[in-house]
């Protein structure tokens, strides 16, 4: 076993005793947990105990704890074959990698499927947890009839990839409805309280973070994913409860890398749940709603790593409690879900045994076209060396966890046409030595291709999420994709620095613009280290330092004892550059005694939180300092802000959300402004400040009506069933447009000329009269993504990010959001710099 022992499990294998492990009786979930499966939820830590239970009774399965979540909780995954695969099982996951490129070496000629069932991504889809049990038992029970499955594929069960949710969500179920069932849905156990069961510890999305792995437990559970590399994933959810099943194919759109015969074959696999549906007589679906486009699923992640990945969904979800009434009067049961699921997943194990060999063949073929013709445009990526190198280290550590390989150029290459992701302009373009190369031509090729891509071609408007997440314009990278395929050395070290231990310099300056800067910025903030910022460009020592520049002085920290020693570590310990100033008198430029240098503002930081509160906004605030800062913030119940004493802190976060603030309230927040606070709101949360007293910001509403003379259109009724597709006009779903920046205003400091901004709302605003608009639209933006005609229109000549100042503080608006899903990186550089400048 691979898991760590514990005393139970020990337990468990001296009552085994003698037994023979193959031929032993495993007790069912009912018998285990001493109550019927379905008739309550199950506290996570007795889901765990059933599956090291198996474990320890059966040769046919291993059981991994491949990491652990926030509260600590185990992430596990049982790995099931027959007693012969297991005795060799890590000789068949190497084999594989072998296939896919990612491992050296020769692949011996077997066809062994694997599967991988992913449950209850989000927490209160309980019914996938409750029925990973029953699926575990049915495959390793005396004499089960699917034991044949096992000769041919390996299948891998993770029975919760969001523990924490889970358990929230179990635990208040159990609290609120431990008697009879009661299928009223207005009733206490239909209604979970905020913030609900599906997100994480940080209340993360875990089912929108399967590329971007901002969480512990994605980049866990990738990582242990990578080690496998399954043949087929599918992805175990509920939705509303009035739903029938939903199983593949997928809806359109498919991303254009998606291969025909992955389509194909979520046909097959979607022939087979439904002739094991048919039987029972259950209603189902399949071809809507859930597509397969944007890469941070757990259906398309898989995809574009070769798998068949696929999306099953299940009527139900957190609102459905254990029974719940349905509009025809029927009553839908956890009984009912987990058979669902059950069946589902049963099927698909099936499917893939009868098409293992295929499945092997079509998946090697898979890596050989991406390693010798990669999908895409381009054949190299390009990061130039003088790239800001804090983003630069986040950029390759995002592309180590996914497996995508790089290096550096070996020689200068010039003339290479291609396009440049800090313009979003054709040109030609040139690559020197040391610059960074992401190869097409790899294992990966088809996620770094996804992934480097400005917008994927879409055949159908209507998607389930955003329609363009280019991370080098997320990261706010110098870099170019060019079809040239160039030579690139492997080797990559990480630059680092080493300031003298016995030099006392005038002062240190730190570069500005990354998240690695702003972690040693605040590191350094609280050892006491005062630190100021350049409001405009300066000479010194022979070197230019921008706006925005952070600089350590002596003067400011004479009282610290361990100024150098604590400036030293945190520079040596960063790639962010420290240099060292010798003087203050400078070349050009301000000296370093004038007003312009400002102190940096120690942020003591109030956040909303609680019912109304936009939870996932609420969680990337409250990640982004206790996980990425580790600097400390207070989160209050957004109901309670008018009794807290606001001259504790300087600078509250209006999270987006539905909650409301009385007039007394505002009131009291414009004084705290007006006494020099920093007041940030983020998206929705600005229609709370918009055409209030005190405040300049004001929606821009329906563009104005062009009233030159045009020839009278035709109008033609449309029918009802377009009307969706007719809403799209009205919708960003989420594009990234190309904005203007006042490179002089503070919220620019580090960004650069160019900032890209994710657009997710069609909401907008003015530019503010009194100045301050920091980054905006103008008349005609470039945008990449699916973006409605008449939402494009009402974006133009709008705010994006500005400060409006209020007697001795200010307000900054965020139109859009700086922090979505914590992986528009330059976004969280623009949120750093309302927090100190």
């Amino acid at each position: 076993m691979a898991i760590r022992s514990h005393l139970f499990c020990f337990l468990i294998t001296l009552l085994a005793g003698t037994l023979n492990a193959q031929s032993a009786t495993i007790q069912s979930p009912d018998e285990f947990l001493t109550y019927k499966l379905g008739s309550r939820f199950t506290p996570h830590h007795l889901l765990v105990d059933y599956f090291k239970y198996v474990d320890g009774v059966s040769d046919r399965i291993q059981l991994v704890e491949y990491g652990e979540t926030y509260e600590l909780r185990p992430l596990i995954a049982a790995i099931i074959s027959s007693p012969a695969n297991m005795k060799r099982i890590e000789d068949i996951r190497q084999n594989n990698l072998r296939r896919t490129g990612m491992l050296a070496g020769d692949t011996k000629d077997e066809n062994i499927a694997i599967v991988y069932l992913s449950y209850t991504v989000h927490g209160n889809e309980a019914a996938g947890a409750e029925s990973s049990m029953a699926v575990l038992y049915d495959l390793l029970k005396a004499g089960s009839p699917y034991a044949k499955w096992l000769e041919n594929t390996v299948v891998i069960i993770d029975p919760t990839l969001n523990p924490d949710g889970y358990n929230r969500y179990s635990q208040w179920s159990n609290s609120v409805s431990a008697g009879p069932n009661n299928p009223n849905p207005t009733t206490r156990e239909h209604n979970e309280p905020w913030p609900g069961g599906r997100s994480n510890h940080y209340y993360f999305d875990l089912n929108r973070d399967w590329a971007w792995q901002s969480q512990q437990e994605s980049r866990d559970r990738i990582a242990f994913y990578l080690q496998w590399m399954p043949h087929v994933h599918a992805d175990i959810h509920e939705m509303g409860s009035e739903a029938p099943y939903y199983f593949a194919p997928a809806a359109q759109p498919y991303h254009s890398t998606v291969t025909k015969w992955q389509a194909d074959f979520q046909i097959q696999i979607g022939k087979n749940n439904a002739a094991h549906f048919d039987k029972e007589g259950w209603r189902y679906f399949s071809k809507e709603r859930f597509d397969l486009f944007y890469p941070s699923y757990g259906d398309t992640y898989p995809t574009f790593a070769g798998a068949i990945g696929m999306t099953y969904e299940q009527g139900g979800g957190g609102s459905a409690n254990r029974a719940v009434m349905l509009q025809n009067g029927d009553t839908l049961t956890l009984f009912d879900r987990i058979a669902h699921h059950q069946e589902a997943s049963l099927s698909t194990i099936e499917v893939s045994s009868l098409n293992a060999a295929a499945l092997v063949k079509e998946f090697g073929l898979y890596f050989k076209n991406s390693i010798a013709d990669p999908p895409g445009a381009y054949n190299s990526y390009v990061i130039s060396a003088h790239t800001n190198p804090g983003r630069v280290e986040d950029f390759l550590r995002l592309l180590r966890l996914q497996g995508i390989r790089y290096g550096i150029a070996a020689q200068d290459f010039k003339g290479l046409k291609g396009l440049s992701y800090l313009t979003g302009d054709q040109g030609t373009y040139a690559a020197q030595k040391g610059d960074i190369i992401v190869p097409a031509s790899q294992p990966r090729a088809v996620l770094t291709q996804v992934l480097f891509e400005t917008e994927g071609n879409l055949v159908d408007s209507i998607t389930y999420d955003i329609t363009a997440w280019c991370l080098p314009m997320a990261y706010g990278l110098d870099a170019f994709a060019t079809e040239v395929q160039l030579a690139y050395d492997p080797a990559l070290v990480t630059p680092t620095q080493k300031l003298s231990a016995t030099e006392r310099p005038y002062a240190y300056a730190m570069q500005w613009g990354s998240m690695p800067a702003t972690k040693a910025l605040t590191n350094m903030m609280l050892k006491g280290v005062v630190a100021r910022y350049a409001t405009s460009p300066f000479r010194v020592d022979g070197k230019d330092y921008p706006a925005g520049t952070i600089l350590l002085m002596r003067a400011d920290n004479r009282k610290h004892s361990d100024f150098d020693a604590v400036v030293k570590e945190v520079a040596n310990s960063s790639v962010v550059p420290f240099t060292p100033i010798r003087t203050g008198f400078v070349e050009s430029g301000k000296d370093f005694g004038s007003y312009d240098y400002e102190l940096v503002r120690r942020p003591k930081v109030l956040a909303l939180a609680g019912e109304g509160v936009r939870s996932l906004n609420l969680g990337e605030i409250w990640h982004f300092f206790e996980e990425e800062l580790k600097y400390p913030i207070d989160l209050i119940e957004a109901g309670e802000i008018g009794t807290v004493a606001l001259e504790s802190y300087n600078v509250i976060v209006l999270t987006e959300g539905y909650y409301s603030i009385s007039e007394s309230t505002m009131e009291k927040i414009n004084d705290w402004v007006s006494a020099g606070g920093r007041l940030v709101a983020i998206g929705s949360a600005i229609n709370k400040l918009s055409g209030k007293d005190g405040f300049e910001i004001e929606s821009k509403g329906t563009p104005e009506p062009d009233t030159s003379e045009k020839e009278p259109p035709v109008h033609h009724p449309e029918p009802y069933a377009g009307s969706d597709r007719r809403s799209m006009s009205d919708d960003i779903p989420g594009s990234i447009f190309q904005t203007t920046l006042d490179t002089t205003h503070p919220l620019c400091f580090g960004l650069g000329e160019t900032y890209w901004t994710l657009k997710s709302t069609t909401s907008n605003y003015k530019w503010l009269e009194e100045g301050g608009n920091a980054i905006y639209l103008d008349d005609s933006p470039r945008y990449y993504g699916f973006v409605g005609y008449k939402a494009l229109e009402k974006t133009k000549n709008t705010l994006i990010a500005g400060q409006e100042q209020i007697g001795g503080g200010s307000v900054v608006y965020f139109v859009d959001n700086p922090m979505f899903r914590s992986f528009w990186n330059s976004g969280k550089v623009l949120f750093s710099n309302a927090l100190f400048f």
